[in-house]
């Protein structure tokens, strides 16, 4: 039951009464432990020292006046010397005197029946006989020869060893009791000393205690009034990282102020020319707006000045709008700057604190909370112009119908915008990470040239290059490129724009195409003035001739004059007509028969005749509405062309769908990029510029888009060429039928 009343006791007392209650316990069995410890020290050592004074004392009158052969004594006889201890033993001091041997059997003592006798185990008479000097505080009973000084409630007990020379052998103790008066008096004011000083030494601990415990209570409460403001702060300097939009953001540090300063509204103001814009935030007119003068309210001279301002009483204060605080009930008034890096962006303030008036302490928690929320404010608008700002380059970068592409310093494509993966054809996985080098379709040498521009300039403009696009397509690109920069001036990427110059450059060839073109316009109609009239001449002497000769072969000779003269006639008037094309005449023909005719002409050609030719036609193959002499020309330029390329030579005609192709396949040297750009251009030419001028596959090329085909090229150098006519089988419009 007490233990339950101490319980609830505890329970009902508050930490700081309990600490003292408990306090207080504590101290006091320190003290009463304290005190009697020392208590029985004190009385210990000066017993101790009593003892030993009249222990000592008392060996040297008993060796002094009693001979040695008093301990030499027959048993029963009296000793000698025994008259001698009886006026010794008479002393006020001395209430009982006895004398032991070296066996512990008592020899003599001042009561005649405690003589000859032995207490058996006496261990303060063996401790005498070792040398010892023994005293203690006795009370009387203990003993059996005690029984006579039982009126005495305490008495000084004294052994002491007796010895006749200070080295020599132990012969006997002495055994005295006394009642010293003047030891038991100083022993009791002694024990009643350390009592009061223990007493003393308590109170002012447990005093000291109190006084600590209090001063550590108020701190407690201080600091835990600051930790709250501190998990305000925190807490809401905390949201705002989280907060982006400027009205939550706005909300968030107004709660935050009016929770720090215990206030009962808040808001912010800011300039709108010569007015300061108040908006309360929080309660109790939330969302109200006012709009007052600059020089006449007080939030406009915070903003000003840039000092936090209080108005404690806000209805006398020259500094308030006083009509304003009557309408709304503002009864003090705490404002401070919202200053970011020295500049003044607004005002926080806070109004009718709910206890008391506003304090510096308030407005110094307020101002280094405004000026968290400055930071957090001009966050939120650098953010919100990052935000824009990433927006409209992202835009523009999608927007634009050039690539942008960035790389990492190891040439990996780290960025392409949505323009460059509709030119490359790739995409966006297939780019991330590849080695720009791979697009590179224009061979490692050039690579290299512009990588070395690069690195000696920093910067390259206008590289005109290739690329190879996801289609297996070749993109004619201008490239302009420069490093990418950090802080520090390491180079952390490269940026490129690269632009698609295709249709740039097939307009280039056309207009190169077409001045060449004119070129060979005005070298044909020479070439027709010159040619035409010694074709004439030699066309009458064959006939001529022929009309003359009766020997078969000469007359088959002659024949061939006059057709390869007429195909000479026919290819100058071709040439007058490459300024001027008309339309070809068609007729049905069969195309094995002419590659049958192609490859008879070419045979007249020493190089064709060494040359090994196969020949894999369909036979199957559909009649064709074509100008049999303009494709004879075609098919055999092509062979010339494959037989001074050397190797084998292998014709395929096959049909494909609605075209039939017509491919010339040779082993020899090939070609390299390049050269096959410019294949069909006028007066280009891979062989000796001497003895050709570079018309053939140009005029061939025309030949064949006359008839709405195309020529293919495959080649690679030292592993031949592959050159395809592909022809339709229904011609276009531009081919005109023969006419009846």
């Amino acid at each position: 039951m007490l233990n339950k009343l101490q319980a609830l006791m505890l329970r009902r007392l508050s930490v700081s009464r309990r600490f003292a209650l408990l306090s207080f316990l504590c101290v006091l069995a320190i003290t009463v432990l304290v005190c009697v410890a020392s208590s029985a020290i004190l009385r210990r050592q000066l017993v101790v020292h009593d003892g030993a004074v009249i222990g000592d004392l008392a060996s040297r009158l008993f060796t002094s006046i009693v001979p040695a052969e008093f301990f030499a004594a027959p048993s029963g006889a009296p000793p000698a010397g025994a008259g001698r201890l009886r006026e010794f033993a008479r002393s006020e001091q001395v209430l009982r005197f006895m004398v032991y041997d070296a066996d512990g059997w008592v020899l003599w003592s001042d009561d005649p029946s405690l003589a000859d006798h032995h207490f058996g185990e006496n261990t303060k008479v063996a401790a005498a006989l070792r040398g010892e000097i023994i005293a203690e505080i006795s009370h009387p009973g203990g003993e059996g020869h005690h029984s006579t000084l039982r009126g005495f409630p305490r008495l000084e007990e004294v052994y002491t060893p007796v010895r006749y020379e200070s080295n020599g052998p132990i012969v006997g103790v002495i055994e005295l009791y006394r009642a010293p008066a003047a030891l038991f008096a100083v022993l009791d004011h002694g024990v009643v000393v350390v009592w009061v000083l223990g007493g003393i030494a308590g109170a002012v601990l447990y005093l000291t205690l109190v006084t600590v415990a209090w001063n550590c209570y108020r701190t407690q409460i201080r600091l835990e009034g600051e930790l709250a403001e501190a998990r305000v702060l925190y807490e809401t300097i905390g949201r705002f990282a989280e907060l982006t939009d400027g009205d939550a953001l706005l909300q968030a540090i107004v709660e935050g102020a009016v929770s720090l300063t215990q206030a009962s509204y808040g808001g912010t103001g800011f300039p709108d020319g010569d007015d300061m814009v108040m908006h309360r935030l929080v309660a109790p007119e939330r969302g109200a707006v006012v709009r007052l003068k600059m020089a006449e309210c007080l939030a406009g001279l915070t903003f000003t000045s840039g000092v936090p301002q209080v108005a404690n009483d806000a209805a006398l204060d020259s500094r308030v709008n006083r009509t304003s605080a009557r309408s709304l009930g503002v009864r003090n008034l705490a404002c401070v700057p919202l200053q970011h890096r020295g500049r003044v962006i607004g005002v926080l303030f806070v109004g009718n604190k709910k206890a008391g008036p506003f304090t510096e302490q308030d407005v110094v928690r307020l101002r280094a909370f405004a000026h968290h929320a400055a930071v957090a404010l001009e966050n939120a608008r650098l953010l919100r112009e990052t935000k824009n700002t990433k927006e409209y380059l992202e835009n523009l970068i999608a927007s634009s119908v050039d690539a942008i592409v960035t790389l990492d310093p190891l040439g990996r494509i780290t960025f392409v915008s949505k323009g460059g993966l509709r030119m490359f054809g790739y995409g966006e996985d297939e780019m991330i990470g590849r080695p720009v080098r791979a697009l590179w379709a224009c061979g490692p040498r050039d690579f290299r040239a512009f990588r070395a521009r690069l690195v000696r300039s920093g910067r390259v403009e206008n590289h005109e290059t290739e690329l190879a696009m996801g289609k297996g397509a070749r993109l004619c690109v201008n490239i302009s490129a420069s490093f990418l920069r950090g802080a520090a001036g390491e180079v952390t990427g490269i940026l490129a724009v690269v632009k698609d110059v295709t249709s740039l450059r097939r307009l280039h060839e056309q207009i190169v195409r077409s001045e060449r073109l004119a070129a060979a316009g005005l070298l044909a109609a020479g070439v027709a003035h010159e040619v035409g009239n010694p074709l004439t001449c030699i066309s009458s002497l064959a006939q001529v001739l022929m009309a003359g000769a009766s020997d078969h072969t000469i007359r088959e000779g002659l024949e061939n004059i006059e057709v390869h003269v007429d195909r000479i006639g026919r290819i100058v008037q071709d040439l007058t007509r490459l300024t001027r094309p008309t339309p070809a005449t068609l007729r049905e023909t069969s195309i094995p028969d002419l590659l049958d005719t192609a490859v008879s002409l070419a045979r007249h050609n020493p190089v064709v005749r060494r040359m090994r030719v196969d020949s894999v036609v369909d036979p199957a193959l559909p009649l064709m509405r074509v100008a049999p002499d303009h494709l004879v020309q075609v098919f055999l330029n092509l062979i010339l062309n494959a037989a001074d390329a050397g190797g084998r030579l292998t014709v395929r005609a096959v049909r494909s769908g609605g075209t039939i192709r017509v491919g010339f396949e040779d082993s020899g040297c090939g070609m390299t990029a390049e050269q096959m750009r410019h294949l069909f251009d006028p007066f280009h030419s891979t062989k000796n510029s001497d003895n050709h001028l570079g018309l053939g596959l140009f005029v061939s090329h025309e030949i064949v888009q006359q008839h709405g085909g195309d020529l293919l090229v495959e080649s690679q150098p030292g592993a031949g060429s592959t050159i395809t006519v592909v022809l339709p089988l229904e011609p276009l419009p531009v081919v005109a039928e023969e006419t009846a």
